[in-house]
Formats: C-alpha cells, sequence, structure tokens
C-alpha cells in the first residue's frame, strides 16, 4: 500500500491545468471508480466566502446528528483538511486507500486510453467523493475550485446550490466582467433545485435570475428572501440576527469577525434549512446555534496571537481585500496598525493596492513564499507609500521592534496566510 507521504506527493505531482476545460476526464475516472458522485449534496460557489459559507452549512448540518462530508480548497495546515467527515480531516491511513483506489482507476483507464490523464484538482475531486461514498455520509458540502459550470466539482446534482459573492477574479478562465463570471457559477444551479445567493450586483443578479428561471430552480436572494440584522462584535467574533419566512432566530454567535461573515452565515442559514428539508430531517434552532458556534475558519481575519497581536487572512482579490478593510475599521477602527501584503501576480495587485491605499493603514508589502506565481518585489507599483521586504518574517520582525503595541494583520493570499500560520502555530 502507499504510504500517507507518498500519496500527497504522487498527488501534487499531477499536472496543475489541462489543454481542455469540460467533465470528460473526471467523468471517466469516476465511472471507473463506480460513481460515487452520486450522492446528496450542496454546491457552494463564490468570488469570496466560499469556505466560509461550506464550512458553516456542514457543521448545521451536523449538529442536527446527520454524518456530513465536507471538500474545500485549498488547504492551510495540512492537506488532509480538504476532505474532511463531521468537522474531522480525513486521516492518514484512508487518505492512502483513497489515493490507491483512485490510482488504480487512472491505471485502469490509461491501459484502455494511453495517454489519458487528469488534473491535480480531478483527481482530488474524485477521491473526496470516493471517500464520501465509502463512508456512507448522509449528505456533502462540496466547495468549487473555480468558477462553476467547468468546474472538476460540477458532475452532482445537488439538493441546493449556493453563490456566495461574484467578484472579478481569475480572469483569464472566467472572463473580466461580472457578467462572465456570473455565468460561470450560475452554472452549478441544476434543474428543479433550489439555489440561495447572497446580494449580488446588477449584472450578477440578471445572470442568475435568467438561469434559475431557464432551469426551473426556485431562487432565494438576500434582502429579499432571508436577512441579517446588524451585527454586534462579542470577543473575536459577533452576534447577530436572522430572518426568513419561517420567522426570527435572535442572537446568534459566530466565532469570525467582519461584517462579510455575518451575511456569509445568513446565506449558509438559508442553505442549510433547504438540505435539511430535502433530506426529510429537522433542523431545529439549537443546531443552527451550535452550528455556527462551531465554525472557525482558519487564515479568515484570524487571530493567531493576542500579545502581540497578530492577525492573518487570507483575502487575495479586490473583493476580498475590501471585506478585508471593512473588517479592520469594525474591530480597530481607524487606529494605527500595519498590513504586511503578499500577492500572487495573476491576482489584480493594481486595484488591490489602490484599495489599502485609501486607508490610513501602514503598508508593507512582501513575496508569498514558495510560490512560482507569487509577485516578485520589482513588481509591486512603486508607490511612495508601499515599503517592501525581503520575506514575512522580515516585516514581522520590523513591526515587533518598532509597533508591538499596534496590531499587525498578514494578508494578500492564503498560501500567505498559510505559510505564516504553520510557521507560528507549528
Amino acid at each position: 500500500m502507499t504510504t500517507y507521504s507518498q500519496a500527497v506527493a504522487a498527488i501534487h505531482a499531477l499536472p496543475r491545468l489541462a489543454k481542455s476545460g469540460g467533465h470528460e476526464r473526471i467523468t471517466a475516472l469516476l465511472a471507473a471508480l463506480g460513481d460515487p458522485q452520486r450522492g446528496r449534496y450542496v454546491h457552494v460557489t463564490g468570488t469570496n466566502g466560499k469556505g466560509s459559507v461550506a464550512n458553516a452549512i456542514a457543521h448545521m448540518l451536523s449538529a442536527t446528528g446527520l454524518t456530513v462530508g465536507l471538500f474545500t480548497s485549498p488547504f492551510i495546515m495540512r492537506f488532509n483538511e480538504r476532505i474532511a467527515i463531521d468537522g474531522q480531516p480525513i486521516a492518514d491511513a484512508d487518505l492512502a486507500l483513497a489515493y490507491d483506489a483512485g490510482a488504480a482507476a487512472l491505471k485502469r483507464l490509461q491501459a484502455q486510453q494511453p495517454g489519458f490523464g487528469v488534473t491535480e484538482f480531478e483527481f482530488i475531486t474524485a477521491i473526496a467523493f470516493w471517500f464520501f461514498a465509502e463512508q456512507r455520509v448522509d449528505v456533502a458540502v462540496i466547495e468549487v475550485g473555480i468558477g462553476g459550470d467547468t468546474d472538476s466539482t460540477n458532475v452532482i446534482d445537488p439538493l441546493v446550490s449556493v453563490i456566495t459573492s461574484v467578484g472579478l477574479d481569475h480572469a483569464k478562465l472566467l472572463g473580466n466582467t461580472l457578467t462572465s463570471v456570473a455565468t460561470h457559477k450560475a452554472g452549478i444551479i441544476k434543474p428543479n433545485r433550489p439555489v440561495v445567493t447572497a446580494a449580488l450586483p446588477a449584472a450578477a443578479a440578471a445572470v442568475v435570475a435568467a438561469r434559475a428561471q431557464a432551469t426551473g430552480s426556485r431562487w432565494l436572494l438576500e434582502d429579499r428572501d432571508f436577512a441579517v440584522g446588524q451585527a454586534k462584535l462579542d470577543g473575536w467574533g459577533q452576534r447577530f440576527d436572522y430572518r426568513d419566512a419561517d420567522g426570527r432566530l435572535g442572537d446568534l454567535r459566530i466565532p469570525l469577525v467582519g461584517p462579510y461573515q455575518v451575511q456569509n452565515a445568513g446565506v449558509a442559514i438559508r442553505a442549510a434549512k433547504l438540505a435539511a428539508s430535502a433530506l426529510g430531517v429537522p433542523l431545529p434552532a439549537a443546531a443552527v446555534r451550535r452550528g455556527l458556534a462551531q465554525s472557525t475558519w482558519p487564515a479568515r481575519m484570524e487571530q493567531l496571537s493576542a500579545d502581540p497581536l497578530i492577525v492573518i487572512d487570507g483575502a487575495h482579490n479586490p473583493q476580498g481585500i475590501q471585506s478585508l478593510i471593512d473588517a479592520l475599521h469594525q474591530v480597530f477602527g481607524r487606529g494605527p496598525l500595519t498590513l504586511i501584503i503578499g500577492a500572487l501576480a495573476d491576482k489584480d495587485v493594481k486595484t488591490m493596492l489602490s484599495l489599502l491605499e485609501r486607508t490610513s493603514f501602514r503598508l508593507w508589502l512582501v513575496p508569498v513564499p514558495d510560490n512560482p506565481r507569487a509577485t516578485a518585489l520589482g513588481d509591486y507599483p512603486d508607490q511612495a507609500r508601499l515599503a517592501t521586504f525581503a520575506d514575512w518574517q522580515s516585516a514581522l520582525a520590523a513591526h515587533l521592534a518598532d509597533y508591538r503595541d499596534e496590531p499587525v494583520v498578514i494578508a494578500g493570499s492564503l498560501y500567505l496566510a498559510a505559510a505564516v500560520r504553520q510557521t507560528l502555530l507549528a
């Protein structure tokens, strides 16, 4: 049997991209695995917030007593986080077994079709479906990788589809207009299956409305069909009220900060209620409360240390950066703090930095470590307010030397946030 380390190395050795889109490769691999994707699912996409929403839905459904799978990306600390059941990442031995099943299926296909191959994400998606089927989960919450319609996860017929937000990101794959991005994301809406969305820009809402009408899908929209009230900070978390046609749920708590996380929670509640109904189980208020209270999510305005105050965040595109700014103002006001930013070169770095420059925060730029897509220091815009450091460790050391009593926030890429978390919490 393959060892855990060998399995992870082999998965990472698979090609990252394919020459063509579509589902022909993953559907072939899934067929060779016995079509494990024919289960019960909640499907979640969005430019930002999809991981937080998927996690919250999974926790609420688990709180009813269901066995719930969760598939997300990327991982922050260990690969196993990507495939979890009831909040527990897949065990090393189980991941090795899942890899062996996927590798054997792939080998059979390659014997029949020389030259057949799959991407890394297609393989991971396939073994996640296989593992959830083997464990006989009651339902699994599946986070889209990129986009929606052509994504490897879009081979399921979900109980409910979810779109958390629509903004500009991955322009080479999804296009550079809200209409084109929304078209990709609306591709997860399936015939006669409900879709839940956050409040969307007009161009994106028009796309979702058209898709919902064409598929006969019931569309539940934030601020029309459900809503959350004004949030109140509660330690490093928030309290808020939720309401929909079923009534009001008051004084709910999430262990996350940032106004956008309350909106995410509202979307998650509405989706979880629909999924539970489709599964024929009640979702009592106690399950909603318990599930939300347990919905921690690493690297999303996460406090790693209280003294000194160190926060990491995975904001990595203009919409995410604006949400980060809103969260910082909510928690710290306009007070002094240091923002250490590292971004990938395929992001809209210019817009991200222009948003940050409108704040009063101290801005320091660093490269994202160990990533070929990182923006080189020399490629960041040459602006007077922006200091640069060779790495995040140097920037953090400089902050602690000169501004130890002020907060420091490290953001700009989930890969940077993951590197910081792995180092400081190892």
